[in-house]
């Protein structure tokens, strides 16, 4: 028997093509993540739950229109469990909220367990832009939930607005930076703290579960603590209700009275939006330290 060796022709050729360095890396991780929330080039019982999500997002402001449409006396205005503009987010922010839950850990936690955080790490990119660019995956999601819902109902009360199309924009083109902010509100009041569960857990189940069971179990022990109890500072227990946050400072920007907990305990907007950004914060603080650790 010989003891020489065979090579094999596998086809194999070098890449040739453009190398688009750090910035490539961080745009394709981006992109992935994109397909990876929606389901996109995966199984079909993975675009289930996004899309399913995405259909409850949406289909009320058609049907909205097009009751405007049929019914010259329904409006914004009318009474409906989401007629205006601030209802309407507040219905699409439970949405948003069951959405991050199953997409945090389907962005973090398969790159982990199938051990493939060294690839990335071979290429230019370093742990704070992969960090970066699954963060920015997740809101750019995030916010189309929001934003395209909201557009559809501003553009179609515009075109059946009495005083003509275009008039109807200008008039109440006022709306479209509270849009932009109430939407930024709840991308940051939701997905940095999926994101730290995410990180924190090892299973998609697990990770989920634990994301909403603390904020539907802080919701519950703020109000028990608040309402049910004569404790020293027990306005402070409010604070517990992580997943109102978004809420409170929603219903400020389009000046709606709102029954938040926060509110109720008498906190001004603003102290919300402080939690908010201190939890969102050191949500990301932990999630890069980690994958500095593991990358």
């Amino acid at each position: 028997m010989s003891d020489r060796g065979v090579v094999y022709d596998l086809g194999y050729v070098p890449y040739d093509g453009e190398r688009t360095g750090r910035r490539g890396a961080v745009s394709a991780t981006f992109r992935d993540g994109n397909y990876r929330v929606l389901g996109i080039k995966r199984r079909a019982r993975k675009k289930v739950m996004p899309w399913a999500l995405a259909v409850f997002a949406v289909l009320p402001a058609i049907v909205f229109v097009g009751f405007a449409f049929l019914l010259s006396t329904f409006s914004p205005d009318a009474e409906s469990p989401f007629g205006s503009h601030a209802d309407y987010f507040n219905l699409t922010g439970t949405i948003v909220l069951l959405f991050v839950a199953l997409a945090a850990p389907e962005l973090l936690i398969p790159d982990r367990r199938e051990g493939v955080l060294s690839i990335y790490s071979s290429r230019p990119m370093r742990p704070d832009d992969y960090v970066a660019a699954r963060f920015a995956a997740l809101l750019t999601v995030v916010a189309g939930f929001l934003l395209i819902p909201q557009t559809l109902m501003y553009i179609g009360f515009a075109a059946l607005d009495a005083d003509g199309f275009f008039n109807a924009l200008w008039s109440n083109a006022g709306d479209i930076a509270k849009i932009l902010a109430s939407t930024a509100v709840y991308a940051i009041g939701y997905a940095p703290l999926a994101l730290l569960f995410a990180t924190l857990s090892n299973r998609k189940s697990a990770a989920t579960g634990l994301y909403l069971g603390t904020l539907i179990v802080g919701t519950i022990l703020g109000a028990i603590l608040f309402e049910e109890t004569l404790l020293s500072g027990r306005e402070y227990a409010a604070m517990l209700a992580v997943g109102e946050l978004p809420t409170h400072v929603n219903d400020w920007i389009w000046g709606s009275a709102s029954t938040a907990p926060m509110a109720t305990a008498g906190f001004d907007p603003w102290v919300s939006f402080s939690v908010m950004i201190v939890i969102a914060v050191v949500s990301t603080v932990i999630v890069i330290w980690r994958y500095r650790s593991q990358m």
